[in-house]
């Protein structure tokens, strides 16, 4: 019988298969069209995964391709070389510049802004894929129901992840008492670690006990701010996005690192922030840099602190906030006179977040399929 797999097709189709100069070029049947260099598909040949990159003849090209008996596309090589690509897996990686520019699923906040709240998930559930799209859309959700009896975190975190650990561990109890000698647990504004060459990726801050201050923390949404100074003031976003300037660990010394404020992709999206007042070094760029950079980053800071851009929430006992570091700023308020507060936070790196959103992406498509091959009256096994 029929596999599940092959419900799997794309509904775009090859309708026509060209060798040219360079490659082979395919033309769909959707209207796009993508050109394959004749070293990228024999560098990316299935059947010869072994071989090594030093191995590659600069100067081969495709002699002939066409679609195979088993619906593949069959390529032949100058080198004597015999390749089969499937069609589906070739639209996915198709580098031409229309098909990298990926829909944009991130939205900006602001102040007034309603986060998302999604109880504790089982894994792989519906709630499972919505909160994973809700950080990726919006760079924080919150977490009900998260157990207090010490596991809740931990639980949290497998759903996203492998914990990250430091010296001190993975899981760390942030407790504020204001009858302490101790910080009363003001925070301005930041994204945590910018020291880091590699800072924390997703962050999970779990309540076990709240100050009764009302909202304790702020979020800024570091993109929306970044893309702002990107149409208002175009240079001074490229002084913030090229170049890299010293960040200091405000604990220890010696952990310093190097990098831009506003990072950005290919298509020169932002794709993370480095901000923390706290961990900025002396500033260690070219003179002629100097006064326009300061101008650039001033501009930036007083927008962080912009009442328009924050918006304020308090967890609860039992409550999670869970962040995407390289884009959400987060501050503290006092904890107040009296008052005590107790948290646990951990991180999950960026990269398992992304892969764990795939993962429960693809399920759903392909429950998706065969719920609507099952509607249309197909078996599978």
């Amino acid at each position: 019988m029929r596999a599940y797999a092959l419900a799997m097709e794309l509904e775009t189709a090859a309708s026509t298969i060209e060798v040219t100069d360079t490659g082979v070029l395919i033309r769909w049947s959707d209207g796009a069209k993508s050109r394959f260099h004749s070293l990228w598909l024999r560098d990316n040949c299935s059947a010869d995964q072994a071989a090594l990159l030093a191995d590659l003849n600069p100067d081969v090209f495709v002699m002939f391709a066409d679609r195979n008996d088993d619906g593949d596309l069959g390529v032949e090589f100058s080198d004597g070389h015999e390749s089969a690509f499937d069609f589906d897996w070739l639209r996915a990686h198709s580098h031409e510049p229309h098909e990298l520019v990926a829909t944009d699923v991130v939205e900006n906040f602001r102040a007034g802004h309603e986060l998302d709240h999604v109880p504790l998930p089982e894994h792989a559930s519906d709630d499972h894929l919505r909160l994973l799209k809700s950080i990726q859309r919006w760079g924080v959700a919150v977490v009900d129901d998260v157990p207090l009896d010490g596991s809740g975190i931990e639980l949290l975190a497998t759903l996203i992840g492998p914990l990250r650990a430091d010296e001190s561990g993975a899981i760390h109890d942030l407790i504020v008492d204001s009858d302490l000698e101790s910080s009363d647990g003001i925070v301005e504004p930041r994204t945590h670690g910018a020291w880091r060459t590699d800072p924390d990726g997703i962050m999970i801050l779990h309540c076990l006990e709240a100050a009764p201050t009302g909202s304790d923390l702020s979020l800024i949404d570091g993109y929306a701010l970044a893309r702002d100074l990107q149409d208002d003031d175009p240079d001074a976003f490229d002084l913030l996005s090229q170049t890299n300037v010293a960040f200091r660990s405000p604990y220890d010394e010696h952990f310093i690192t190097h990098a831009p404020v506003v990072s950005v992709d290919r298509q020169l999206r932002v794709s993370g922030i480095r901000f923390d007042e706290a961990a900025r070094a002396p500033l260690d760029i070219e003179p002629r840099l100097v006064d326009p950079y300061y101008r650039a980053l001033i501009s930036f800071t007083k927008e962080v602190s912009s009442p328009a851009r924050t918006v304020q929430i308090g967890l609860q006992p039992g409550q999670a906030l869970v962040v995407d570091n390289h884009r959400v700023l987060i501050g503290r308020a006092a904890v107040g006179f009296g008052r005590r507060r107790h948290e646990q936070m951990c991180s999950v790196d960026r990269d398992w977040f992304h892969r764990t959103l795939r993962e429960l992406e693809a399920k759903a498509q392909r429950d998706a399929e065969a719920e609507r091959h099952l509607d249309e009256g197909g078996l599978y096994t």
